[in-house]
């Protein structure tokens, strides 16, 4: 849960200020997320010169930068107990009170998707968790300001007795019996809960373990994001007060910054999967990538990954199934893996690669020479038998 805290407020000490359009930690159909995205002034130079750009990102003309309006990271705590996982009732608030969800909330910029659902489960229920893996696949939620939401749930244990913390008037255990489904607070909280028993080899009892795919922190190889100094509303200087937050020293106001949402999609056929070689001018030169890319505002995961293969190697593939998530504190990658279905590779489509080749197992760069996530998800396909 995120303490509400509005301008001129201060959050509790060791936490982090409720980002605007989250209520108790979860993302909600709400005004726009962050009023930033609306503020005349840069919040790298303080430049009021800012231009509309394609799908409302903005580009400040005096430094260069751009203020990009991707979809917002939720990271969720999905803590599961013989059987039973631990849910939250929402106590006196804003939107949707005494109603049920999972620990969530708002990933800040700085921080690892994993590392804030820990965060959550603590600042909610006074639990601290050990991290299992992915409790389900990344998931979108649209949102009126048309950025949209991902979520991402970690399973996670813990040895702690949990304890209702600030706007949390209940904790509970619950079996698939025992869930309160008519009065959990999200549609996206049902989707995860009824998923996770789908996939429960006893439908009495919640899974206790992580989904079968590669998850891991690495360096992203895009470069950091650009920390804000200036207020967005009034050009004063920014103080910052926790992960992904700041204060302004002259206005008040709060300012929040989170990673950025990328995805790729590895096109197969034949038991081969299809890789670029990165060019000269961009991080992990030479190296062998599959297709992948930012979000743009109100795409899904499977979307972005979708279109980034098109629009990277001109080919076009089904997304059927996960293979992993990978993060750092400033960008997280979903990628998936599924059946080419039109088109011929050629790196002259986009010139994202210098080279585009299919790859079998015994073809396969060695290790060293595949770029960021890669090396990760090829090894994946080989054991599942998906590149052979």
């Amino acid at each position: 849960m995120e303490e509400g805290v509005g301008a001129g407020r201060r959050p509790v000490a060791g936490r982090r200020p409720a980002q605007a359009g989250c209520a108790v930690g979860r993302p909600v159909t709400s005004p726009p997320t962050n009023a930033a995205d609306h503020a005349p002034y840069c919040t790298i130079c303080g430049s009021p010169r800012l231009v509309e750009r394609f799908l409302g990102h903005r580009r400040c003309e005096a430094c260069g930068t751009t203020r990009w309006r991707n979809p917002l990271p939720v990271a969720e705590a999905v803590i599961v107990r013989d059987g039973r996982v631990l849910l939250v009732r929402r106590g006196d608030v804003e939107r949707s009170p005494n109603t049920w969800t999972v620990p969530g909330g708002f990933i800040g910029l700085g921080e690892t998707p994993p590392a804030a659902a820990a965060r959550e489960a603590a600042e909610e229920a006074a639990v601290t968790v050990r991290i299992l893996g992915l409790a389900a696949p990344p998931r979108h939620l649209p949102t009126p300001d048309g950025r949209g939401h991902v979520l991402l749930s970690f399973l996670a244990a813990t040895e702690d007795e949990p304890q209702p913390v600030h706007e949390v008037a209940e904790v509970r255990w619950c079996t698939p019996d025992e869930v309160p489904w008519a009065a959990l607070a999200f549609p996206t909280t049902q989707a995860l809960l009824r998923g996770l028993v789908v996939r429960s080899a006893d439908p009495h009892r919640f899974p206790d373990d992580p989904l079968d795919v590669t998850t891991a922190e690495i360096p992203s190889g895009r470069g950091p994001q650009p920390r804000p100094r200036f207020c967005p509303h009034c050009g004063g200087l920014l103080v910052a007060s926790s992960i992904g937050a700041w204060q302004c020293s002259r206005c008040a106001s709060w300012h929040y910054e989170n990673p950025r949402a990328t995805a790729g999609l590895l096109a197969l056929r034949d038991g081969r999967v299809l890789l670029g070689r990165r060019r000269a001018d961009v991080t992990g030169a030479g190296r062998w990538a599959g297709p992948s890319g930012h979000a743009e505002p109100g795409e899904a995961p499977k979307e972005t990954a979708m279109r980034e293969l098109f629009e990277e190697t001109g080919v076009r593939a089904d997304v059927e199934r996960l293979a992993g998530v990978f993060w750092d504190g400033d960008h997280f990658e979903v990628v998936y893996a599924g059946p080419a279905i039109e088109g011929d590779a050629a790196a002259s489509h986009r010139p994202e690669f210098t080279e585009i080749e299919w790859f079998d197992r015994a073809s396969l760069p060695p290790a060293e020479a595949l770029h960021h996530s890669a090396a990760y998800t090829t090894a994946w396909l080989v054991r599942q038998g998906l590149v052979r």
